[in-house]
């Protein structure tokens, strides 16, 4: 036993200690660094959630001491090895070769680690391999290339995701900061109650993630930030919409498994935004943005939202940038016009236009040069420049998967129009 011990304690500090003897030989740039820690943080989110799955149906087989579900030396060699280290050192080597270069590396760990190796265990590690260090790759190569960015900026929400409510909430009780148990007594109503009061702040943060993505080209990583500054979507009302956004989540997450400790890392994670994020982003925005990211930050708070939203100048004559958002829409039928004129006296600079001068299609127009919706997700983008409760509205209704169901929906019942007015009608009726 004292053997063993020592062996794992070995593997710990090799663990602890190649990563820094590789990051100081190559000395990767910003950028690669990033990347690589990006791909350390995909393999702890999705190892340790792999580990306490297979802990919970028996498949583990590990001997004590065990961290969420895994031996803390394998969950060390996982994330530094098959995440930093492997990032690092083999960018361009193909994953496939790198996989089974990964899966026999994990199963020599597990053996010293103590780990019963059959053809059980076999299948199960060589899963767990795939799913965590597949996708890190995947990430960390995206990343470092500046490639796929969609892709990218759904694993950052995927990997946030992992993080906060599933890796943040499983180590806390495993080191007997609460249960699990408080949804297990509390009634259906309560639980779906909670449920649902973390779908407002969820929509912020993931809609925050796709503006940066939609609008300026970048990721909510310092390393790899977006080209131009985003003041649409949820930025046009608050200017930390994915910090409030997290906060909210994780404190709700904890009052849905009523855990004191959960709220308290949200509360944690506020104040390292306050005291350390906001002033080094303050620092970094007027560096890059300089007058408008100052004027952007006189009308616009960073923690408590505006009712209307922050425009910025605009010119409505110019053909190219800064000549304003537009709306085309179909204005033969009724509903339509009574949508136009609700629109032009609800939402604030945005022009609306007959959809004759532009296309067959509902269209948004953004005016600075970004990328054109149609369908309902032009609508979503109308609604989120009347008011904040309305950009919320819009926020849910853009979501990937809601606005294909939406649009799917409104193909259903208007084939000709493509996205059909009915969704702020009672809006239109009651004003």
């Amino acid at each position: 036993m004292t053997m063993l011990y020592t062996t794992r304690l070995i593997l710990c500090l090799v663990d602890l200690c190649l990563p820094l003897v590789v990051w100081w030989c190559l000395r990767p740039s910003r950028r690669e660094t990033a990347a690589a820690l990006l791909a350390s943080g995909w393999v702890l989110s999705a190892a340790a959630l792999a580990g306490v799955a297979s802990t919970r149906i028996g498949a583990s087989g590990f001997a004590p001491p065990v961290v969420l579900g895994v031996p803390p030396d394998l969950l060390l060699s996982r994330v530094l090895l098959g995440g930093f280290c492997t990032a690092l050192c083999f960018p361009s080597v193909s994953i496939r070769r790198l996989y089974r270069f990964a899966v026999i590396v994990d199963l020599t760990v597990c053996a010293l680690a103590g780990g019963v190796v059959d053809l059980r265990s076999l299948a199960v590690q060589a899963l767990i391999v795939a799913l965590y260090f597949i996708p890190a790759q995947l990430f960390a190569r995206w990343t470092r290339e500046g490639h796929d960015l969609p892709l990218r900026a759904t694993l950052h929400i995927v990997f946030h995701a992992g993080l906060l409510l599933g890796v943040l909430p499983a180590l806390i009780v495993a080191c007997g900061g609460g249960s699990w148990n408080a949804p297990f007594v509390r009634s259906s109503f309560m639980n779906k109650l909670y449920l649902q009061l973390l779908i407002l702040p969820a929509v912020l943060l993931v809609s925050s993630v796709q503006e940066f993505a939609r609008r300026g080209c970048g990721t909510p990583m310092p390393a790899d930030p977006p080209r131009s500054l985003v003041t649409s979507g949820t930025y046009a009302y608050v200017a930390n919409p994915m910090q409030v956004g997290k906060f909210l989540v994780v404190a709700g997450w904890g009052l849905f498994w009523w855990n004191p400790w959960m709220v308290a890392a949200a509360f944690l994670g506020l104040l390292y935004s306050v005291a350390v994020a906001s002033p080094r982003e303050d620092k970094e925005m007027a560096h890059r943005f300089s007058h408008a990211w100052f004027r952007y930050r006189q009308q616009t708070r960073r923690w408590w939202p505006r009712w209307k939203p922050y425009l910025e100048s605009f010119d409505p004559s110019s053909s190219s940038e800064n000549r304003g958002a537009r709306l085309f829409l179909r204005l033969e039928c009724e509903p339509c016009r009574q949508l136009a004129h609700w629109i032009r006296e609800s939402a604030a600079g945005l022009l609306v236009l007959p959809i004759e001068t532009r296309t067959g299609r509902i269209t948004y127009d953004p005016g600075d040069g970004t990328q054109v919706e149609h369908g309902v997700v032009a609508l979503a983008r109308a609604l989120e420049q009347v008011n904040f409760a309305w950009a919320l509205f819009g926020c849910m209704l853009r979501l990937p998967g809601i606005a294909r169901l939406a649009q799917l929906v409104a193909d259903s019942l208007d084939p000709q129009s493509e996205a059909v007015c009915v969704i702020p009608s009672t809006s239109v009726a009651s004003q």
